[in-house]
């Protein structure tokens, strides 16, 4: 009995160190939070869930894209384990399939049996993304819960202004965006990580880079955020927007969670729609939307700052 304890006392001390190893299929921890590990499989397996996203993953050096996957399972480590306080996830809830759909369809896959083909070619199952769409559905309810009430949206003037260019206005243009956020400690980390960013749009392009430097949750799909029309923005990002040509970007916009680059990916001109109160409403979700987006960052990062995170 005693070299049985002494062997279970001596494997955790070794776990602990952060050396486990296994000879025969290479097991490594690269990672330690709090009382959670990464692996080196689980490295691979989210770089594979990234590259099925975004399949422009693939062009990325494999140092780099491994960097990416690590971090965005810090992301999702931290933000499960906040959301367990407050709620039972539950992992194989009917709505998430619903969810799921709106992965696959950006995808141009039509079902989802068509889905759980193309998973399998990046060696994965839909399980595996049910998994990570449950803890940030309840992620985003706990961001709501907490922030809803520091919201900021004046309807009225958007509803008058609404009016107003319905009348004048017959065709609304729509931008086509990619998004890129980043944060810098200093005028020093900003200008590195800017010169990195610019670097890397300059090699690849707008998408790639996005990738690898966004901080926004767009980066899995290589920054994109659709189609976005004047009434969406603020009428600074409006004016650069207006005088840039397709593929051209802003110059970086700085917002509450670090700093914004938008990227015009084309223009269209579209029937303006009578119906004011589906725009008002529209227009108001994805103001919502934005603000909390900015909210969940900020939560985030207090609770990663709070958190034991030890990288081998």
């Amino acid at each position: 009995m005693f070299k049985i304890l002494t062997y279970v006392v001596y494997f955790f001390i070794v776990l602990l160190s952060g050396n486990v190893s296994y000879a025969n299929d290479g097991y490594k921890i690269a990672v330690k939070i709090d009382n959670k590990i990464i692996s080196n499989h689980d490295i691979e397996k989210e770089k594979n869930y990234l590259s099925a996203l975004n399949p422009k993953m693939l062009n990325i050096p494999e140092d780099e894209a491994k960097k990416i996957a690590k971090q965005s399972l810090i992301r999702e480590i931290i933000k499960e384990k906040e959301v367990s306080k407050y709620y039972e996830i539950d992992y194989q809830a009917p709505d998430l399939i619903k969810l799921a759909k709106n992965l696959y369809t950006r995808l141009n896959i039509n079902s989802e049996e068509e889905f759980k083909i193309y998973l399998t070619k990046y060696d994965l199952d839909l399980k595996d993304v049910l998994k990570k769409i449950a803890i940030e559905t309840n992620w985003n309810t706990l961001i709501y819960q907490n922030y809803r009430n520091q919201i900021n949206i004046d309807r009225e003037q958007i509803r008058k202004k609404l009016e107003l260019e319905s009348k004048v206005i017959k065709k609304e243009k729509l931008f086509l965006l990619s998004e890129i956020v980043f944060a810098a400690k200093n005028e020093d980390d900003y200008n590195i990580t800017y010169k990195r960013i610019i670097d890397t749009i300059k090699e690849k392009d707008f998408s790639s880079a996005a990738t690898v430097y966004s901080l926004s949750d767009t980066a899995k799909f290589g920054g994109k955020i659709g189609w976005v029309g004047k009434n969406d923005l603020s009428e600074k990002i409006y004016k650069q927007l207006s005088i840039l040509e397709i593929n051209d970007f802003t110059e970086p916009f700085k917002i509450a969670t670090g700093f914004l680059l938008l990227n015009l990916d084309d223009i269209k001109r579209e029937d303006r729609k009578n119906n004011i109160e589906e725009q008002l409403e529209y227009i108001i979700t994805t103001k919502t939307n934005r603000q909390l987006n900015q909210f969940s960052n900020i939560y985030y990062k207090k609770l990663k700052k709070k958190s034991f995170i030890y990288e081998n």
